[in-house]
């Protein structure tokens, strides 16, 4: 696992796999951030990446120039995982631990749902958030009105949704 492109373009990320947390492959990374490219200037964007993870895709947004990016995920073993990624990278983002409801109490113009497969926690954000592009990644077939992309990688569905 690496970042794609930016200012730490090919810096290795530590990996972290559980239960819950699963790291998003290259391959998809790569192909969320083409699909990306035609709806997003990086260099404006406020950024949450709400079950973060590993930080892989909120690090990718500082790399390509976030305005700021705020790391989210209940796993404490997660977060530490996020801020050995983020190494000397600290500027312009915040990591908290909170309830991903919690975490949706300000407004974002980027956000990453990367909810662990067997839960609807990405389906109850999805409802919850207001406005801003949201970048969901699921293990199924999903419908929704205002999705306005859907890609389809092995066993990940991508889906693009404008609020």
């Amino acid at each position: 696992m690496r970042i794609i492109a930016g200012t730490h373009r090919g810096k290795k990320l530590v990996e972290y796999f559980s239960p819950t947390t699963r790291p998003t492959t290259d391959r998809v990374k790569e192909n969320v951030f083409n699909l990306l490219s035609n709806y997003v200037d990086f260099n404006q964007v406020k950024v949450l990446d709400l079950f973060a993870g590993t930080g892989a895709y909120g690090i990718e947004c500082l790399s390509r120039g976030a305005k700021f990016v705020h790391f989210n995920d209940i796993d404490s073993v997660a977060l530490n995982v996020v801020k050995k990624n983020l190494g000397k990278i600290w500027q312009n983002c915040r990591v908290t631990q909170k309830d991903y409801l919690a975490a949706l109490n300000e407004q974002y113009d980027l956000i990453f749902l990367d909810p662990p497969y067997d839960s609807d926690f990405g389906i109850c954000a999805i409802d919850a958030i207001q406005q801003g592009l949201i970048v969901y990644e699921t293990d199924r077939e999903f419908s929704h009105p205002q999705i306005i992309e859907a890609r389809h990688y092995g066993r990940a569905w991508i889906y693009l949704i404008q609020k």
